[in-house]
């Protein structure tokens, strides 16, 4: 999936992410983040850490796959 990000007009120069409609609805409102140099996680509001864990690690067995998909190609 790929997002649209835009930077705003506002002095201070914040940045707006536009989500795809069917998950934007999911997270209506004050969404947790983690972030480092590379990514940026979105969190439900109210999924409990350990929740958010299992989804990571099943993002990381998906870029293991495609990790293996580019170096078959």
């Amino acid at each position: 999936m790929k997002l649209s990000i835009k930077r705003t007009r506002k002095e201070g120069g914040t940045y707006r992410i536009y989500l795809p409609k069917h998950i934007g609805e999911e997270y209506e409102g004050e969404a947790e983040c983690l972030a480092n140099a590379l990514t940026l996680t979105i969190i439900r509001p109210g999924v409990s850490l350990k929740r958010v864990k299992e989804s990571l690690q099943i993002v990381m067995k998906d870029v293991e796959l495609r990790m293996r998909q580019e170096d078959e190609r």
